[in-house]
């Protein structure tokens, strides 16, 4: 379905340029008199005057079937067993069905396949089929006609759902960024509203498919890029899966372990300020012999420290979703850092739930951990 409107398209031009040369070849008739003159021009002109008339709708095939009866015709005039083996007529057929087969073999996404059938069929009624009257027709008159009705079939059908009809299909179902962004592109309805969406988030704004249905936009993030088109109600949709790319990931990581190590200061720091006043108020508490419960003391101390309390649980929560990102891609520095967000953790956990026993067992795991820490901080470059 996604390709009739062209190949309707395509069989009308060709049959324009049949058409054309049924006129010209009728007004020739007319026109020169001589029975031999009219005959010589009817058997070598036919296919030169279709080749000229379709240059006009595809330039391509165009020159290269008139450069091919051209010369059929001024080598006939020497060798005269060209004209009497047809090979005009069996060279215009196979080259049209070899276009449908170049594509094929060179991937392309439109494969013209009406040129395939065109070119068998112009091989039937030129070649196979031998009698100059078939019902009533001659053999090209008949072939002018049949090409016509289907072609306009095909192209009514064709464009109904070319402009009419909610349909869009991507190009490609995976593709890696190349650099810092990938191209997703494919065909849609015509003159239509292209929605895009990044893991279900509506991408804004939409993007737009040309009269041929074509469409094309840069994807800056990897993710499931879903496209959508609605037309007269209907909604159609497809994908394509975006990967990182080397560059991608090596640059993401970069920021991540930027945002890293600011967590990391920042947790470092309210724990640092909440186990000093900890030690402290411990010490006060042994030397003056009226602390009371350790336990109570300490969740005095938090309780005071609420906003450090609060940095610490949080940058504990943002290292942890930071070195997932990480492990998603595939950084070289996971296992590094891995050992930085554990050397933390457990500076958290000394500080929040400090360890039994007297001060000093605390006192000496809190300096280990915290030189540690620093440590790290200063191989992260910061």
């Amino acid at each position: 379905m996604d390709n009739l409107y062209s190949m309707g398209q395509n069989i009308l031009y060709f049959t324009g340029s049949l058409l054309g040369t049924q006129i010209i070849m009728w007004l020739a008739g007319k026109l020169v008199k001589d029975d031999e003159k009219r005959n010589k021009f009817k058997s070598s002109g036919y296919n030169i005057i279709f080749s000229v008339l379709f240059l006009w709708f595809n330039t391509g095939l165009g020159i290269i079937l008139l450069v091919f009866n051209v010369l059929v015709v001024l080598f006939g005039i020497r060798f005269t067993l060209l004209k009497d083996k047809k090979i005009s007529d069996w060279g215009t057929g196979i080259i049209l069905v070899l276009t449908t087969v170049l594509n094929i073999i060179s991937g392309e996404y439109d494969k013209q396949w009406e040129f395939a059938v065109l070119g068998i069929a112009w091989l039937l009624f030129t070649v196979v089929f031998q009698n100059e009257k078939i019902w009533k027709f001659t053999r090209m008159g008949l072939f002018t006609l049949l090409s016509m009705v289907g072609g306009v079939v095909i192209y009514l059908v064709g464009y109904n759902y070319q402009f009419e009809t909610a349909h869009i299909l991507t190009a490609e179902y995976t593709t890696t960024m190349d650099g810092m962004s990938a191209d997703v592109s494919g065909y849609a309805t015509a003159n239509a509203k292209v929605r895009t969406y990044l893991d279900g988030e509506e991408v804004k704004p939409a993007e737009e498919s040309d009269e041929d249905g074509y469409f094309s936009f840069e994807a800056n993030k990897p993710g499931k890029w879903v496209v959508k088109v609605t037309k007269n109600g209907k909604t159609d949709s497809d994908y394509t899966i975006v990967k990182p790319s080397k560059k991608y990931k090596d640059k993401k990581a970069k920021k991540i372990k930027e945002k890293f190590a600011n967590a990391f200061a920042q947790m470092a720091d309210s724990l640092e300020e909440i186990g000093v006043d900890e030690y402290n108020r411990w010490s006060d508490a042994d030397a003056s012999g009226t602390g009371g419960s350790v336990d109570d003391l300490i969740a005095q101390v938090q309780k005071e420290h609420g906003t450090d309390s609060t940095v610490a649980m949080l940058g504990k929560y943002n290292l942890n979703d930071y070195l997932k990102q990480l492990k998603n891609l595939e950084s070289t520095d996971y296992d590094t850092y891995s050992d930085y967000y554990s050397d933390m953790l457990s500076y958290y956990r000394t500080v929040m739930n400090p360890p039994a026993g007297y001060k000093d067992n605390f006192g000496d795991k809190f300096d280990d951990l915290r030189d540690k820490i620093t440590n790290d901080f200063d191989e992260m470059g910061r």
